[in-house]
């Protein structure tokens, strides 16, 4: 389904079977009805392309590996979002990486503001029953996150 412009859309990425990666699922499945469109992947990269449809806003929320302590909540907006690497994605090709082809490839697709709703893990070699208990008391907090960005609150 199409959306006007002027709409957010929600990406959670993560697996849920992982430990902290469950992070993104678990935000999700707990996110309230908000006036956006609310997707999931298991896995980010360049599958988060085909569902951007010319939303003004594109909020993603993933499990982040910054340096900072587990359950840490970070919302960076795209002026500060680090180039792609292993701190900031654990799958593979980093969500700045991703917007930029997205802008070469499908520019009339592309938001014009991209947020990370970052949530710091430590364990990714895990199931899911070891994830990190900062990770999951962070959840609320990254849900508050996200329902200020959709309502058009600042950046942290």
């Amino acid at each position: 389904m199409h959306l006007p412009d002027d709409r957010a859309i929600v990406v959670c990425i993560g697996n849920e079977l992982v430990a902290d990666d469950a992070a993104g699922y678990e935000v999700y499945r707990r996110l309230p009805p908000l006036p956006a469109r609310l997707e999931y992947l298991g896995v980010g990269g360049f599958d988060l392309l085909p569902l951007l449809h010319g939303e003004r806003h594109l909020i993603v929320v993933d499990a982040v590996q910054l340096g900072e302590a587990p359950g840490t909540v970070h919302v960076i907006p795209w002026q500060r979002l680090p180039e792609a690497g292993p701190e900031i994605s654990v799958h593979g090709v980093g969500l700045r990486e991703t917007i930029e082809i997205g802008k070469i490839l499908f520019p009339e697709q592309m938001p014009e503001q991209v947020t990370l709703v970052g949530i710091e893990g430590r364990c990714f070699d895990r199931t899911r029953e070891f994830m990190t208990g900062a990770v999951a008391g962070a959840i609320d907090p990254a849900l508050e996150a996200v329902r200020r960005l959709v309502q058009g609150g600042v950046h942290e």
